[in-house]
């Protein structure tokens, strides 16, 4: 069943592969614009490597924590959840992820937790990194949006583009989750120039319909100095994962 959803997430592309050459060259003057608006080919390159520190509001149950992001695109990703009485650590590294809980070994992440992580990574990729990926893409109008797909890893992604001001405001992920279909939306805003680099400091997040959380950036710091161990568990075990926290995807 699983196996199933994740390929029923993946049809919708399908039906654009007929008239791929035909949007090529829109997709390509799509993708150099954004480049464009985020601050250039050079300064995206900052964006491969970059820790981010974020405030973040778990609205159920007003809870308050930090989310810091270290990221490698696009292979690598930590993320370190800190409420007050508790921590999680996320960590995907190439086709592995894993989570550990208050210091506990790690345990390997399992779907649909996986796919969620690898969604979290997903929603990273900058304009530079999507030209990269740009065989993997596909393109269409939606309302008012111009909307980038990229299904990678069994999770699908859709990039909503404002085409006043060419900036990504929402990500939406699709994700097989118990049996049926389920949508994780962030809402990007606040938007400022960042060392030559187009950054959001405020991200709303949907689950399912619901508003989860709200974060804020605290910090970021760009062309980071990381390392392959910032990104490898340490002492696992394998042991099934839950749903994560209230960021899960």
């Amino acid at each position: 069943m699983y196996k199933m959803l994740r390929l029923a997430l993946m049809l919708p592309l399908l039906a654009f592969s007929s008239g791929a050459i035909a949007q090529a060259p829109e997709l390509d003057i799509v993708l150099a614009r954004l480049i464009d608006t985020y601050g250039g080919e050079h300064n995206l390159q900052k964006l491969d490597s970059q820790v981010q520190e974020w405030e973040m509001v778990a609205l159920m149950g007003n809870r308050h924590a930090t989310d810091v992001r270290w990221i490698r695109v696009p292979q690598q990703l930590r993320v370190e959840l800190r409420y007050p009485d508790k921590t999680e650590i996320r960590i995907v590294n190439g086709d592995a992820s894993h989570v550990i809980y208050d210091g506990s070994p790690a345990h390997p992440a399992h779907p649909p937790q996986s796919d969620a992580m690898r969604l979290q990574l997903m929603r990273l990729y900058s304009p530079l990194v999507l030209q990269r990926k740009r065989e993997l893409l596909s393109l269409a109008k939606e309302d008012a949006s111009t909307v980038i797909t990229l299904f990678e890893h069994g999770v699908r992604v859709d990039y909503r583009i404002n085409p006043d001001t060419w900036r990504i405001e929402k990500i939406v992920g699709s994700l097989a989750i118990h049996g049926g279909e389920m949508q994780f939306v962030t809402e990007y805003s606040d938007f400022v120039m960042h060392d030559g680099v187009l950054v959001h400091r405020r991200e709303n997040k949907f689950a399912g319909g619901v508003n989860t959380a709200v974060l804020s950036l605290r910090n970021i710091t760009l062309d980071a100095a990381l390392h392959d161990a910032d990104f490898t568990p340490g002492e696992t075990v394998d042991a099934q994962g839950d749903a994560g926290g209230d960021d899960t995807a």
